[in-house]
């Protein structure tokens, strides 16, 4: 293999990399705000992708407009979803457990909402990068990678800015540390875990739209990758939001390699080898998230 031919996977894999982290990012965000995971996050993407396919694709609304419109259902969608569904759970105290039986109950309901609304065909709409290959020396890029990393890029740094340089991030922030101490502070903890719902469908949603020009859309699509972020997430540190951003680009860069090298049926065993090798021998994930306790 050149070199040359090495930085092309590397391209290649950044884009579908920076796809797994926003997932990633939403289950980090929910874990660090309720200790739950939430494994309808891949299901929620899919559903972003099929209303991007009905917004953009069918009533033709230009692209951003449409991609705006999708992030904004969606993230009342997740909010609504906290409210009724989530929330009242923790308020109970009812068995972790539980609550994660309940999310895969979640997405097995959303997924079949799927199938009744746009059925089971795969569905696919013109991909609003184009398709005209890019070359920059001896590097071919296809439009929708520059597009991808430039979006995934920007909501990263307006999140990172939110959760870090505003009154409201900080609390949620707060409430993901200690949510006694918050609580005690005169937080409200149902409405900062509300808002991390919303924020992490939101997410999931922009992960949704940006892979649905890529790959046709399917309603058992966002299995497999929620499956993938939440390797993601074990390999970069389990609450941590630079580590779920890293976990995804390795995963996305390494089974692309893989994929190149080997043979892409097996790309996505390739995912649960690297996986298997991190739970073995750092359990903790290439980040640890770091959290400060004081009496």
């Amino acid at each position: 293999m050149t070199i040359a031919t090495l930085f092309q996977l590397i391209l290649n894999g950044l884009a579908m990399g920076v796809i797994y982290s926003l997932p990633a990012l939403g289950i980090s965000l929910i874990w660090n705000a309720s200790g739950l995971f939430n494994f309808a996050q891949g299901d929620l993407l899919t559903l972003g992708g099929y209303l991007m396919l009905s917004i953009f694709g069918a009533l033709k609304i230009p692209y951003i407009p449409a991609f705006v419109t999708v992030i904004v259902i969606m993230g009342l969608l997740g909010y609504i979803l906290s409210q009724i569904y989530f929330y009242p759970m923790l308020e109970q105290g009812v068995n972790p457990q539980i609550i994660l039986i309940g999310t895969i109950a979640l997405s097995v309901f959303i997924r079949n909402l799927i199938l009744v609304i746009w059925g089971s065909t795969p569905k696919t709409y013109a991909n609003p990068f184009g398709s005209k290959v890019m070359q920059i020396g001896k590097l071919y890029l296809m439009p929708h990678v520059i597009g991808i990393v430039i979006i995934v890029t920007l909501l990263l740094i307006l999140l990172q800015y939110f959760l870090r340089g505003t009154m409201i991030g900080t609390a949620m922030r707060a409430v993901a540390q200690n949510q006694t101490a918050s609580w005690l502070m005169g937080i409200r903890n149902d409405r900062m875990i509300a808002l991390t719902f919303l924020l992490s469908t939101a997410i999931a949603a922009v992960s949704g739209v940006l892979i649905s020009p890529i790959i046709p859309l399917t309603p058992s699509m966002g299995g497999i990758i929620a499956v993938k972020a939440m390797s993601a997430v074990v390999i970069g540190g389990l609450g941590s939001f630079t580590g779920a951003l890293v976990g995804g680009i390795v995963v996305g860069v390494a089974e692309t390699i893989f994929a190149t090298l080997v043979d892409p049926a097996y790309r996505d065993v390739f995912t649960f080898v690297v996986l298997v090798i991190f739970l073995l021998f750092r359990p903790g994930g290439i980040f640890r998230a770091q959290i400060s306790e004081k009496v």
